[in-house]
């Protein structure tokens, strides 16, 4: 089994316009995940399968399962010391 990094692509300017975002509003929604899997398309489903709201945020997309919404990075045993993933938002005021 490997490690996986999946993270939301903010970078895909298709689909940051207004109302396509299923990470939109920033509440009730995962952010990120750290799965074990055999291979991506195990992670991704895994990743799916954990989502919350952004799951069903807009009609027919499904955005850990997309590359167009969404990371899926493998994650490297050999390295330097890091944090693989912090998931913090602050509160609004």
């Amino acid at each position: 089994m490997k490690l996986w990094k999946l993270t939301p692509r903010h970078d895909s300017l298709w689909w940051c316009q207004e109302g396509r975002d299923p990470w939109h509003p920033h509440h009730d929604r995962a952010f990120g995940f750290v799965v074990r899997a055999a291979d991506a398309d195990e992670a991704r489903w895994q990743a799916h399968q954990g989502a919350g709201e952004e799951n069903t945020a807009l009609d027919g997309v499904q955005p850990w399962l997309d590359d167009n919404y969404s990371r899926c990075e493998e994650l490297a045993s050999e390295g330097h010391a890091e944090v693989i993933l912090v998931n913090f938002r602050h509160a609004r005021i």
